[in-house]
Order: C-alpha cells, then structure tokens, then sequence
C-alpha cells in the first residue's frame, strides 16, 4: 500500500511539473482540466500504471494531448504491457493507443470524413460488388437471433459527397494482425473483440485515402503495438498541413517508422526525464 501511495505522489509531482508543455499541444476545444482529470481518472482506474516507467507513462500521455484525444477508454486508452530488456529483465511499459471513437472523430474533425464501420457475423447477409459498380450490402441478422460467429469486418470512408474507399477483411486478415500485436491474448483482443476488429479495418481504411498529416500521424500510433515480421516500405511524405497526392496501393503493409517530426516531439518532451 505505501509503495502505490508512494507511486501515485510521484506521478502528481510528475504530472505537475509536465502540466504546461502536455497543455499547449491540446486543441483549443479540449480544456485543460478535462485532459488532466482524464489523465489521472485513467491512472486510478489501472493502477498497474503505476508499473510502467515514468518516461513510458508521460510519452503516452503526451501522444493522447498530440492527438487531441482524451485517455478516458472512448477516445483512446493508455495500456501496460511487459517488454523484455537486453539484460533479458522484464519491465512495464505503458502505451497510447487511439480507439474506435477517437479515430472516427479526428478524421471528422481534421479532414471532414466520415468514417462507419461494422462487423459481419456468419448468420448476416453481406454481398460485395466490385468492377465498375463496387458496393457494400449488409443485412444484419433480424433481432432476437442469433447473429453467429464473426466473419469479417468492413469500413466505407466518405468525403461530404462521395465514398473515397470501401475496405473488407475477413477473419483470417484480421487475425493474421492480431497475432502481430505485442498483446495478442490482451485486454483489447479478448474482452473487447469486436472493437479491436472495427479499429483493425478502420486503421487499414485510412491508410488507403488522402489525408492531411496530423490525422496520418494518429492512424500510425498503433504500430507500435505490432511486431511486424519485415520492414515495410517508405510510404509517401506529405507536407505539414498538406495531403498524399495519391493513396497507397490497397493492401500495401503498415510502414513500423515512426516519422521524423513524431520523433523530435517526443524526444522534446522526454529529454527533462533524462536531465540530472
């Protein structure tokens, strides 16, 4: 119980002396107070974060203020997790992770688009179209029935006035990525399946369309999560505040690179963890 205790004034001590440079990366919509008391609410509802490094723990919480997102489990949530050093130790290690609602909103927010995605499960009706009328239909299983086992997942992203792109995985993709994951039996896979499976295809989705750097920035924090099997090729650049002048080819694997700016902020915003 002391050592917590003593956890815990270490993180408010820390939290403090952080406040002002976590503030003014918020947009101006997201207050102050609200990102702060969704800090530490995040903190007291998973102690085990109190595990994880300090520089870990203040590097997520800096990428949710990055984002513009909240850590309160609807936005994004903060995990912990055990990564093996080189002395062959464990240590805790705490991690951002944009979800669902938050990818959806940002890509609202920062380049108007609209972004819907559904699970398919084995008793639905879902027919796909491609060729020169490429369409989704999806008839959910009539209520009180059972819908089945999951099957598969889709996302459609709009613009204010026309469908950019259709994306469809089926059970085995989605696995396939699960399995790549540092957590592939976590929290996310298991209790909370059917969003990991919406946010997989959602994630995958937005990496096929133009899109303005910051939200490009948000879809690419999950790779840290994932151990990917091969480097992935470089994906094309775009310039602050500017767009892809054209989407990668459908299916092309996530680059695991953290950009170049990504990398300059955070080492910014953790160089007083290593100051004497």
């Amino acid at each position: 119980m002391a050592t917590t205790l003593a956890r815990w004034q270490d993180f408010e001590t820390e939290l403090k002396a952080r406040e002002a440079s976590i503030v003014a990366m918020l947009p101006q919509y997201v207050t102050k107070a609200r990102f702060l008391n969704s800090a530490i609410a995040a903190v007291k509802q998973t102690p085990d974060l109190l595990l994880a490094t300090p520089r870990s723990l203040f590097a997520a919480i800096t990428k949710s203020a990055q984002d513009g997102l909240l850590p309160d489990g609807r936005e994004g949530v903060i995990t912990v997790y055990k990564e093996k050093q080189k002395d062959n130790s464990w240590q805790h290690v705490a991690q951002w992770n944009p979800m669902t609602y938050g990818l959806r909103k940002r890509a609202r927010e920062l380049d108007g688009l609209i972004v819907n995605a559904q699970v398919v499960y084995e008793h639905d009706r879902f027919v796909r179209f491609e060729g020169d009328d490429p369409r989704l239909e999806h008839e959910p299983a009539p209520l009180g029935t059972s819908r089945g086992a999951m099957i598969g997942a889709y996302a459609i992203i709009r613009s204010a006035t026309h469908i950019l792109h259709r994306e469809v995985m089926d059970a085995e993709q989605i696995d396939a990525v699960r399995r790549q994951s540092k957590l592939p039996e976590g929290l996310m896979w298991k209790s909370f399946t059917t969003e990991a499976w919406r946010k997989t295809v959602i994630r995958r989705a937005l990496k096929t369309v133009p899109c303005s750097e910051a939200l490009e920035h948000i879809v690419r924090r999950d790779h840290e999560q994932f151990e990917f099997a091969e480097p992935a090729p470089d994906r094309p650049r775009v310039v602050q505040g500017g767009r892809r002048p054209l989407p990668p080819v459908v299916g092309e694997p996530p680059s695991t690179t953290m950009t170049p700016e990504e990398s300059n902020a955070l080492d910014l915003e953790l160089a007083a963890k290593e100051e004497p």
